[in-house]
């Protein structure tokens, strides 16, 4: 034999199998090995390394893989347990791969998953990473599952871990492609999460949404019936594009009850917070939060400028274009304050504002069933000389559905029938990302000053109707416009 350990606990080992082995290792032979003494006679023939018997345990698992001929999930859950135990304890993924092509064989993928998450909340998350190998790009049978049983579940609580772990960890753009109806009734169920978990479901549709480019170049890619084809200025690309871009810097939320110096504290580590941008209107929020309860010193105002400009270079986040030097915020109590200091003339940002405008600012994120555009003109600079009609550029609109408390989500257009609509005012070149998108709110005040509106956090305002009861209260202001942050 090849043992190289002298010593093991036996103890975890049944006794019918240790005395198997044992004889084993006397004789070279292994007659007697069972469904019931598997397991450990082939871990202990792994622990001690004993070749032969190694591949004798092999060889009896092929044999009983070979011996399931019709779909059973109780044969196959066999197979699939004590080859999820192997890949697990052993690190070795032989056995899985066996089972795994003969469940997919005998074409039970679909049932035997979802019988095998019946008791999902009970799996390590070993078990539920292979049932996202087995599913493979047939994630919506595994989506399909969870929707089944969180429907069932009262979410004000949040998710259940084995859920949230498999929608981390699933690529959820298969199932949109594969069974967009499946799809769309997991988000459906997952609007009705807390509020403190909107971020999670928010991220997760941004990937669930994204592109999936596949690149052959030995296969020269041809156009698919009713695939959207999306001019450029050298010529027409082939890649579809996903129909939902939403624009990811809306409904952010954090603690406003922590104290000025916190909210810094905070800014300078949180992931939530990912330019200079979202750290002014942060503060913005902060303030109008808590102007009635909170009263800063004029030490601390001063002190804001210097504040944000150090947590800039601190995090190495970029400055804000010049064209935004003279944006005020818009902080209640306090004396005029500009944006200046955080510009520069070399800034990589460009700051876009929308043709339209509109005299409500409850007409950009709200109400849901009524949809809104935003058309703006910009040539990305990676765009040769275009000869397409109109003006380069792109749209943005609101998106029923995926809401924040009556307000909608905001939608980088890529359809083509989005522009055909737009009568030659403005056309899409694919360059253009919604993910390098930052979208604020512009507000020109009777005073001629036009002032910043924050959109990241919670737009401000924690629902539509104190949306629509702000604007009623405060007729001075004037024209609404929508302003993007676009990041080369």
């Amino acid at each position: 034999t090849t043992l190289h350990m002298t010593s093991v606990d036996m103890l975890e080992f049944g006794k019918a199998a240790v005395q198997l082995f044992v004889d084993a290792a006397y004789s070279g032979t292994a007659e007697g090995i069972t469904r019931e003494l598997f397991r450990d006679i082939n871990k202990m023939a792994n622990v001690f390394e004993v070749s032969w018997l190694i591949d004798k345990c092999a060889g009896y698992f092929n044999k009983v893989a070979d011996s399931v001929k019709t779909p059973s999930y109780t044969e196959l859950l066999y197979l699939f347990e004590e080859a999820a135990f192997v890949s697990e304890s052993l690190k070795a993924k032989d056995f899985l791969t066996i089972a795994l092509k003969k469940i997919e064989m005998l074409k039970f993928k679909q049932q035997f998953i979802e019988k095998y998450l019946d008791n999902a909340d009970r799996l390590s998350t070993q078990r539920l990473d292979i049932v996202i190998e087995l599913a493979g790009t047939d994630v919506n049978f595994v989506v399909q599952k969870l929707t089944s049983q969180l429907s069932k579940l009262v979410l004000e609580h949040g998710l259940p871990n084995h859920c949230q772990y498999l929608l981390d960890n699933s690529d959820l753009s298969l199932c949109r492609e594969n069974n967009r109806v499946v799809f769309d009734q997991l988000f459906d169920v997952l609007d009705t999460l807390p509020d403190d978990m909107l971020r999670w479901t928010h991220n997760l549709l941004r990937r669930s949404t994204k592109m999936r480019v596949v690149v052959n170049q030995a296969v020269e890619l041809q156009p698919k019936p009713n695939q959207n084809i999306v001019g450029t200025a050298g010529g027409s690309s082939l890649t579809p594009l996903p129909r939902y871009h939403l624009i990811p810097n809306l409904y952010h939320s954090f603690d406003t009850n922590m104290s000025f110096q916190q909210l810094f504290q905070w800014m300078s580590v949180s992931e939530d917070v990912t330019n200079i941008m979202m750290a002014v209107e942060a503060v913005v929020h902060w303030n109008n939060d808590n102007y009635n309860y909170v009263k800063l010193t004029s030490n601390d105002r001063q002190s804001t400028k210097n504040r944000l400009e150090g947590l800039r270079k601190r995090r190495g986040w970029r400055t804000l274009p010049s064209v935004l030097s003279t944006l005020q915020l818009s902080l209640f109590g306090w004396p005029a304050t500009d944006i200046g200091f955080l510009c520069s003339q070399t800034s990589s940002y460009v700051s876009i504002l929308s043709l339209d405008g509109c005299s409500s600012f409850t007409c950009i994120l709200g109400p849901l069933g009524e949809q809104n555009i935003w058309k703006f003109h910009f040539k990305h600079p990676s765009v040769t000389p275009c000869n397409l009609p109109g003006e380069c550029g792109f749209i943005i609109k609101t998106v029923a559905g995926n809401d924040y408390r009556g307000m909608s989500a905001l939608e980088l257009c890529t359809e083509e029938e989005d522009y055909t609509n737009a009568n030659g005012v403005v056309h899409f070149h694919e360059e253009i990302r919604a993910e390098n998108m930052h979208v604020y709110c512009v507000i020109r005040s009777s005073n001629g000053l036009s002032y910043l509106y924050p959109l990241s956090w919670l737009g401000v305002f924690q629902d539509y109707n104190t949306a629509l009861n702000h604007e009623q209260k405060n007729t001075t202001f004037g024209m609404r416009r929508l302003g993007v942050l676009y990041k080369i």
